[in-house]
């Protein structure tokens, strides 16, 4: 995991992780630094000594979740190298990808505090157009022409089926940040079915 919360014994670690889960439970605006550090057990002060302001934690959040987005992502170039010899299916299913049991959690709260700021924040309007709406798009948009292009799909709105994975994507972080956790399975299962719209030339 990213290097900011891989020590979970560490001061700043704990304050990103209280926060994250903080914010995505009652909203940025309603969290003060000081509840953030009574939660902790530390001086209202000390958060200070990490952070220089409570925007300055939100920024080190979305740092966080963007670096292991990076990480995580799959090639582009190799799944187009796929879309020549495989089952357009089976290349599709390869896009997904997941992160680990550990961090699931925390990146979740970081996307739904960003999700709930859209509309008043510019800050959290850039993170979900970069890290979400640009990133599926990014690797998804190629590899859907590239299938076109070799006559393995049939052409459709790639425009609109971008925004059914985007509304998944956005549905599936909700969900994970409530008691209706979706496991790894339960997500490869409802990516499967929306790619299963995807009609492939026999």
């Amino acid at each position: 995991m990213h290097m900011l919360i891989q020590n979970e014994g560490g001061t700043k670690e704990k304050i990103l992780k209280v926060a994250a889960r903080m914010f995505s439970e009652r909203g940025y605006d309603k969290v003060t630094t000081r509840e953030i550090s009574k939660d902790i057990g530390i001086n209202a002060a000390s958060i200070y000594h990490h952070f220089a302001s409570k925007e300055d934690i939100l920024n080190s959040l979305y740092s966080l979740y963007s670096s292991e987005r990076r990480r995580k992502y799959p090639n582009l170039d190799e799944l187009l190298r796929l879309a020549e010899t495989e089952p357009p299916h089976d290349v599709l299913m390869r896009s997904i990808f997941h992160y680990n049991e550990e961090s699931v959690e925390i990146l979740d709260q970081i996307l739904i505090t960003a999700v709930r700021r859209l509309g008043s924040d510019i800050e959290s309007e850039r993170f979900i157009q970069e890290n979400i709406i640009e990133s599926i798009s990014s690797v998804l948009r190629p590899l859907l022409e590239r299938l076109v292009d070799l006559k393995k799909i049939k052409p459709f709105d790639i425009d609109a089926f971008l925004s059914i994975v985007n509304f998944y994507c956005f549905s599936a972080a909700a969900l994970n940040n409530s008691s209706f956790r979706l496991g790894i399975d339960e997500h490869q299962a409802g990516m499967a079915l929306i790619f299963s719209m995807i009609v492939p030339v026999k």
